[in-house]
């Protein structure tokens, strides 16, 4: 009998302990799920401002300079008369297209790949430490300062250091018995002068997303590497190399946009000239929308030139990230 009943208030225990400790999963879970959404909400309050922001001065434009693309409109009168495909049409007999179409395109590859190579290059001596160096926060603030710089201002210091008579490129030339080279109206130089310029402009964005890399990797694999005799150089090439490829990535992308999209330095350093060799499409946009008052060409030329950016950057994204999963 007492044992009947020591099992009967045993059960009893078990079954008025069991909804208890239920009840304190379910509170649990609940307190949970009001977490996971007011996290929610506020994410989503916080992107309010970008998603308002990135529809008004991006989308919207976009949207609206595809349709003045089939539009004949002067940019004043309330009047627009549909064009349909004529404007895209008319581009290619317009004056120096084709030769300004070919030096964006010679301008952007220039300026991507030098600004990478170089940008490498410097973060990996910027990332090193020894004794007798300089103070490496001192020399990233250097090779960073040309960013803090207006595109305008740098355009400026450089049409002024390449001047002919009395610029300072020159005067360092001749100071060395050379003589002095026209860099603002000889074919081909003119085009050079524009992208050293444009690179110095850019390198230090470039340099501070490679020491990010650079620092990410784990120590463990050069020192593994060096126990089992590897040189200085095979451990650059076989561990550094691959495991930068997404900084790699993002500069490729964002430099190479960047070039296209370029206006304003390399026309104040060269004025287009010499004839349309340093032209770019960006220039000819603001010509044909703003001073020959044709909005319908000018929203033709820019779809041109999303659509360029777009089908490259979208090769490079792909060629890139092969790389990455192969790494």
């Amino acid at each position: 009998m007492e044992n009947t009943a020591s099992r009967a208030e045993g059960g009893a225990i078990e079954k008025s302990g069991a909804p208890r400790c239920g009840a304190s999963r379910k509170g649990g879970l609940s307190r949970h799920n009001q977490f996971e959404r007011k996290r929610t909400f506020t994410g989503l309050v916080m992107l309010i401002p970008t998603t308002v922001f990135c529809t008004l001065f991006i989308i919207v434009p976009v949207i609206r300079v595809f349709y003045l693309s089939f539009m004949n409109w002067n940019g004043i009168s309330t009047e627009k008369t549909f064009a349909g495909f004529s404007n895209y049409a008319r581009l290619p007999s317009t004056e120096g297209f084709w030769e300004m179409a070919k030096g964006t395109i010679i301008y952007a590859l220039g300026v991507t790949v030098f600004t990478i190579i170089i940008s490498f290059i410097l973060a990996m001596a910027l990332d090193q430490k020894g004794r007798g160096r300089l103070n490496r926060s001192v020399m990233r603030s250097l090779w960073f300062f040309p960013c803090l710089l207006g595109l305008a201002i740098v355009g400026i210091l450089w049409h002024i250091m390449y001047n002919y008579s009395n610029g300072l490129i020159n005067s360092i030339i001749k100071m060395f018995g050379g003589k002095p080279v026209n860099w603002l109206e000889t074919y081909g130089v003119t085009r050079w002068a524009i992208i050293i310029a444009s690179v110095w402009s850019q390198i230090g964005l470039c340099i501070i997303v490679f020491l990010a890399g650079l620092q990410s990797i784990p120590t463990d694999l050069y020192e593994a590497a060096a126990i089992d005799g590897a040189s200085p150089r095979q451990r650059r090439w076989k561990i550094t190399v691959p495991m930068m490829a997404p900084a790699i990535t993002i500069n490729v992308l964002t430099t190479n946009i960047t070039a296209f999209k370029m206006y304003e330095l390399p026309w104040i350093v060269s004025n287009g000239m010499p004839g349309y060799s340093t032209r770019l499409l960006t220039q000819r946009i603001f010509f044909y929308a703003f001073q020959g008052m044709d909005y319908g060409i000018g929203s033709a030329l820019s779809v041109v030139l999303i659509i360029i950016i777009t089908i490259i950057s979208l090769v490079q994204l792909v060629f890139l990230r092969k790389r990455e999963d192969v790494y």
